[in-house]
């Protein structure tokens, strides 16, 4: 059953390579190549160790299978050599294809032999082979295919730069090890057709040693990181159980070894390592700073880039979501980095170019000077970050503005014990600053963590800039509010000037008139009743008008209006017409103030013979009173109807506010009217049309 399982994970190992069919360069082929190797030398090792050991007639056959599967995938893998170091390989699918129909073939006929041909046979502890047997050629098969393999490593070798030998000089010897290994057993067996024991001995841990440097060089060099990525959260999700895995298995492995040997395990010593195996895998699941150290090993070792930038940039938008404060934004910043960075010391400034930089976020439980608490705009540390984009204390390479800054701000990099400093800017607008403490790993910081700290502080900038631009355009928005109620204000006060004026303009001819007395008395008691009302009518912008409804007769109502504004506004010639006697339930403070509104600006439009017009009519339905006011000036101007002259601040009047249409809307509105605009169609002037609920008979 043993021999069946063996010959079945051979096959397995050589069918893998069966995934180079969806692989599209030949360095993702090397990669599978090389995975290949990496599991199938420990197999051939150990099997030379079984028989090494235990010199079994029926275990010969496999073994000699394993070593000519072991030769095709080494043949496989020194084909690819090249495409080590190429984004591209030589060769196209055609010839994969037929590379692996070859290898299907001689797997196929090496299993057939060595299961059904004359094998090997053992004397005095000695494996005996025959001339032109299936084993003698499977030895001539293994030393071509590693002398062929040799010849390509020495080729790959030399093609290798000086920069970049230093990475692969662990697989090349390693790889001469195997290729040596192989050579001498398959030439020792072709020249006395004869292999001992101790040959098979000392061949195991001769390859177990190549397997070693080979692995060594894929681990520490990262060999596979350019062609093999796997998801950090499916390793990080999986490392306990695998690791739970690789102990069992481990346990087990030695466990049959021992009984395979003869060896004994105690029961003490058995259950003493399967208790230590789950109490390392409980330490590792309930203690972070274990998690965090496997992570950042798993990250610096088994990928090229040490960060998963796009969840990390995902993580910082998320985060961001909803943020309206700068401190919203600098929270949102510091989750993110006490999550990605292997350092809790996180000290963030923020500020401008114009008004320097503040701290406004350092770990819980510091004290920080607060001579530190600011940078100034022309601080060295600031000017250095804006040429040369970071600081780090352990530059490998320093510049003298570096040696500058390192010297004049030593006391505020040692007192916060500062690693790394990084900006927060987008394009050329510096928005703050991040300092790093050393990490808590014994790691250094490196390319990686200055790609990272680039995007998100990138991305941070961004967000606080938009954040500032909101609040000053909330400031901006504020200023227009209040110049608004100014020019609302302006508008009142203004109407109640003109008035005063007017009447100071007809005093001389009429003071001594009892009737023009009585008038101007009552013109003055209207203009401070007005001034006293300025607060109330300010609760226009607030659109919070209450009126004080009352019924009233329209055509008594403006006939007394043209009374009125007659003694103050004798320019103005008014007219009232009527279709009969038509009440409305309204305020007649409010409607007062409209009219009078429009008949100024029917004033100001025309001047001197300005005449305006009142009708007053029923809707079809009778429910609205509908009063028409005309007047003789040159009309709206047309970019200004229907509706835009009613909106605040519009205006094509020399001196205008703007104001005065639009409070005349706020106020009809405010008693359940309407009012609309138009040009006369039979001649120059404009056209109001009020529409007012009629009081109930």
């Amino acid at each position: 059953m043993l021999i069946h399982f063996f010959y079945l994970l051979n096959i397995l190992f050589f069918l893998i390579g069966l995934f180079g069919l969806r692989l599209n360069s030949g360095d993702r082929l090397f990669s599978l190549a090389l995975i290949q190797v990496l599991l199938g030398l420990p197999l051939l090792a150990g099997e030379y160790f079984y028989l090494g050991y235990h010199l079994d007639a029926t275990a010969v056959p496999v073994v000699l299978f394993s070593e000519v599967i072991f030769s095709l995938i080494w043949f496989s893998m020194a084909r690819r050599l090249r495409a080590a170091t190429a984004g591209t390989g030589d060769e196209s699918r055609r010839h994969f294809l037929i590379e692996i129909s070859a290898g299907t073939g001689v797997m196929a006929g090496a299993g057939y032999f060595y299961s059904c041909c004359h094998l090997p046979r053992i004397s005095d502890a000695v494996l005996i082979f025959h001339m032109y047997t299936p084993a003698y050629f499977s030895a001539l098969f293994i030393l071509i295919t590693v002398l062929y393999a040799a010849w390509r490593l020495e080729q790959f070798w030399r093609a290798l730069n000086t920069a970049r030998r230093w990475e692969y000089k662990f697989l090349i010897v390693g790889s001469y090890l195997v290729c040596g290994t192989l050579a001498w057993g398959a030439s020792y067996r072709l020249t006395y057709l004869t292999l001992a024991p101790r040959h098979l001995l000392l061949m195991a841990m001769l390859l177990l040693f190549g397997w070693t440097l080979t692995a060594y060089a894929v681990v520490h060099h990262r060999l596979l990181n350019r062609k093999i990525f796997v998801s950090r959260k499916v390793v990080y999700s999986f490392i306990v159980p695998s690791l739970l895995s690789a102990y069992l298995l481990g346990f087990g492995l030695v466990s049959l070894l021992m009984r395979t040997f003869g060896l004994q395990l105690s029961f003490v010593l058995k259950w003493l390592f399967i208790s230590m195996g789950f109490v390392a895998t409980a330490l590792f699941a309930f203690s972070a700073k274990i998690r965090r150290r496997v992570q950042f090993f798993i990250s610096t070792h088994f990928y090229i880039n040490k960060y998963e930038y796009r969840d990390e940039w995902l993580a910082l938008s998320e985060q961001l979501q909803g943020a309206l404060t700068e401190t919203d934004v600098i929270n949102a910043l510091r989750r993110v980095l006490t999550e990605s960075l292997y350092t809790t010391e996180i000290f963030i400034w923020t500020g401008d170019p114009a008004r320097g930089y503040r701290l406004v976020s350092f770990p819980a439980g510091t004290d920080v000077d607060s001579r530190y608490h600011r940078m100034a705009p022309d601080d060295l540390l600031i000017k250095y970050i804006r040429s040369h984009f970071h600081f780090h204390l352990n530059e490998k390479e320093p510049d003298m503005a570096w040696h500058e800054v390192a010297i004049s701000r030593k006391s505020f990099l040692t007192r916060l014990n500062l690693i790394l400093i990084t900006p927060l800017s987008i394009g050329d607008q510096l928005t703050g600053l991040i300092g790093l403490g050393p990490e808590f790993t014994g790691g250094q910081y490196g390319p990686d963590d200055y790609d990272l700290l680039t995007a998100l502080g990138s991305q941070t900038a961004s967000a606080l800039l938009a954040v500032r631009m909101a609040e000053e355009l909330a400031r901006t928005r504020e200023q227009q509010a209040w110049n608004r109620l100014s020019a609302f204000v302006l508008h009142d006060i203004k109407n109640a000037a003109t008035m005063l004026s007017m009447l100071r303009e007809n005093a001389p001819d009429h003071i001594h008139e009892p009737e023009f007395q009585t008038d101007m008395l009552e013109l003055v008691d209207d203009a401070l009743k007005r001034m006293g009302r300025v607060e109330h009518r300010l609760q226009t912008l607030k659109e919070e008008i209450s009126p004080e409804r009352q019924d009233i007769e329209l055509t008594g109502f403006f006939n007394n209006c043209r009374k009125r504004l007659k003694i103050h506004l004798p320019a103005i010639q008014i007219s009232v017409e009527s279709s009969g006697r038509i009440r409305a339930h309204t305020d007649p403070d409010l409607l007062f103030s409209a009219f009078e509104n429009l008949a100024l600006n029917a004033l100001e439009a025309t001047g001197e013979g300005t005449i305006v017009r009142v009708e007053i009519d029923r809707d079809e339905s009778g429910r609205q009173a509908v009063i028409e006011i005309s007047d003789n000036g040159p009309g709206i101007a047309p970019d200004l109807l229907p509706d835009l002259l009613f909106e605040p601040f519009k205006t094509t009047r020399e001196g205008g506010s703007g104001i005065g249409l639009w409070q005349v809307k706020k106020m009809i509105t405010s008693l359940g009217g309407s009012i609309s605009a138009a040009n006369r169609s039979d001649g120059g002037g404009a056209r109001f049309t009020l529409r007012l609920p009629c009081a109930s008979d």
